[in-house]
């Protein structure tokens, strides 16, 4: 099972460098994404203020600030401090497809911040000291192989205090017909996180009462927002077997490694990606509203 999870995830990378390299190859894409972003301005979060957060933060010390899961969208904004008086954020932005990312970072000649290597499901090997103030994920949870350990792994980099915020669109899985990265769901039930997929379903609260808090909100816009608050000075992962972990990753390693050697699973993953490509060459080139519609045309079939 945790195999063939994680198989969905390596599957759908094709995909996902095909979008970026696509936004990133046409100027009105670029330019609309960085617009969109908050980019060089204040810190900005729905339903948390953590512009206020960060500036009580810093009158004790330098916050640390970690997008995990960005992407390539800089949403983010990376500045703090009132207007007139901001001053930068150090702000880490991390995804696992960060290689990818900074090669097109690099062909597009975009003077913007390098994104790290790491995974959230092992984000404490990454960030092992628990002295981060703040890590958000965006649209992120729900695109990894194991939401839930990526959870209590970013709480246990946070210091105590500490502030985990997410927000996504409500149930992507099933929006998305469970390809590609879109294996979950994330929603809110009875004012409570809810993690679930056609196997699985968890309730968040019961998952991380002994050592934090959490709040749920519901967005005008639909977005499910949660800000869990680091509460003892618990290590999460104490409740986390990473040995099934160990052996399914081993066992992918060395299963892609016999694949890669073999010159018609090579050539179905460069079709793979040019298929992509190729799409997202198409897509990413047509006017927003021409992009919607073809887009919700998709999401009906």
């Amino acid at each position: 099972m945790k195999a063939r999870k994680t198989k969905k995830w390596f599957d759908g990378i094709a995909y996902e460098v095909a979008f970026w390299r696509n936004v990133f190859r046409w100027k009105h894409t670029r330019e609309g994404l960085m617009n969109w972003s908050h980019y060089g301005s204040a810190i900005t979060l729905d339903c948390f203020d953590a512009n206020a957060f960060l500036t009580d933060v810093a009158e004790d010390h330098a916050p640390l600030v970690l997008d995990v899961g960005c992407g390539m969208s800089y949403a983010t904004g990376n500045m703090m401090g009132a207007p007139g008086n901001m001053t930068p954020i150090n702000l880490h932005y991390i995804d696992p497809l960060a290689h990818y990312f900074n090669e097109i970072l690099k062909a597009a000649r975009q003077e913007l911040p390098a994104i790290e290597f790491g995974m959230m499901e092992y984000l404490s090997a990454f960030y092992p000291h628990h002295d981060v103030d703040l890590v958000i994920i965006q649209n992120a949870l729900d695109h990894s192989a194991d939401p839930l350990k990526g959870i209590l792994e970013a709480i246990d980099t946070l210091r105590t205090g500490g502030i985990l915020y997410l927000k996504h669109k409500p149930n992507e899985g099933e929006t998305e017909k469970y390809k590609g990265f879109h294996q979950w769901n994330i929603d809110i039930e009875d004012e409570r996180l809810c993690i679930w997929n056609k196997e699985h379903r968890t309730y968040v609260d019961e998952m991380i009462s002994a050592f934090a808090s959490i709040e749920v909100h519901r967005h005008a816009e639909g977005y499910v927002i949660a800000v869990i608050t680091k509460k003892e000075a618990v290590e999460p992962r104490a409740s986390v077997c990473d040995k099934p972990d160990i052996a399914t990753l081993c066992t992918m390693m060395m299963e892609n490694h016999r694949a890669d050697v073999k010159l018609w699973n090579a050539t179905k993953l460069k079709l793979s990606y040019w298929k992509y490509n190729t799409i997202q060459f198409v897509v990413q080139a047509m006017p927003w509203k021409m992009k919607m519609a073809f887009k919700k045309m998709i999401h009906q079939k």
